[in-house]
């Protein structure tokens, strides 16, 4: 079915228009992006700056797109109906992504910067778009919470679908915790005591930080922490006693606080020289030779005659 030429002639002209406006978008996008690259040193407010060139540029770009394919009012109603319905239907998850996007910036569950989890995955918070969220990944195959070096987008949809593990939103430290198991013969006591004295001695600070955030916090939440100080506590386990330290230290600084507290209480352990580290041990007894010997046979006849044939 061929449409009529005038109909084909506006129909070609409206697209020719729409393709113009959006070069001529795209071109004085990239001259406000130079600009602003030039005009300020800080590289955080290039990115913000960047950031609302591109929203402003993208929401005129839509507004002008629909007017042009408008030809009237009654034009322009059918057009954002048709293009709703489409909408709803074939971009449900981008939808769903944008009304994440809206959630993350009112809500505000996370910002840039902020240490998170999104369901399964572990990271820093280094952009939030319209459709997604982007992560350096921590974890992974490292241990504790260092980077991998990976970048993980995270479709803002999951921020309905899945659960959202804020790390440093409001309180910036966490609890850690470190085991040491020694033998039952060792002196644990004095175990407990140097690990506990090794924690105390840079719980101070912490402490004060850690508590006055709280009560901060507490305005907003409801909650509350009763002890802040570090503790060891007591268990037999297997193959000796276990003691196992807990503290606070602040959201980026689990690894390094934990390699500071092993390396000093192993050279305490080593001075006290009571105390030593239990670790599983696996017996082998020696082989019963017996059940290899053959049992004695009977001496052989020099004669060559068995004894029931002698009789015959």
């Amino acid at each position: 079915m061929q449409l009529p030429l005038e109909l084909e002639t506006e129909i070609l002209t409206r697209l020719v228009l729409i393709l113009v406006t959006l070069v001529v978008l795209v071109v004085l996008m990239r001259i406000a992006q130079r600009i602003a690259r030039r005009t300020v040193d800080d590289p955080s407010r290039v990115y913000r700056a960047n950031r609302i060139i591109r929203r402003v540029v993208g929401l005129v770009a839509v507004i002008l797109v629909i007017t042009l394919l408008s030809p009237d009012l009654r034009g322009l109603v059918t057009v954002l109906t048709v293009i709703g319905a489409g909408l709803a239907i074939a971009l449900r998850e981008a939808l769903l992504s944008v009304a994440g996007w809206m959630r993350i910036v009112l809500l505000s569950p996370y910002r840039i910067g902020d240490r998170v989890q999104i369901g399964d995955v572990h990271g820093d918070v280094i952009d939030i778009r319209m459709l997604r969220t982007t992560l350096m990944e921590i974890r992974g195959w490292v241990d504790a919470d260092q980077s991998t070096g990976r970048i993980v987008h995270v479709p803002n949809s999951w921020t309905f679908e899945r659960a959202v593990f804020n790390y440093s939103r409001g309180f910036h430290f966490i609890w850690n915790e470190v085991s040491f198991t020694v033998t039952f013969g060792s002196d644990w006591r004095a175990a407990r005591e140097i690990i506990l004295g090794f924690a105390e001695e840079s719980s101070t600070i912490v402490g004060q930080q850690a508590a006055q955030e709280i009560r901060e916090m507490s305005r907003e939440f409801l909650i509350h922490y009763g002890v802040m100080t570090p503790f060891v506590y007591v268990q037999v386990a297997e193959n000796g006693v276990r003691l196992t330290l807990r503290y606070l230290c602040e959201v980026r600084k689990r690894r390094g606080t934990e390699h500071a507290f092993t390396v000093s209480i192993l050279e305490a352990f080593r001075a006290h020289g009571g105390i030593e580290f239990a670790y599983p041990q696996i017996g082998i007894s020696k082989p019963d030779r017996s059940q290899f010997i053959p049992p004695e046979m009977p001496p052989a006849d020099p004669t060559g005659v068995a004894a029931g044939d002698a009789d015959a």
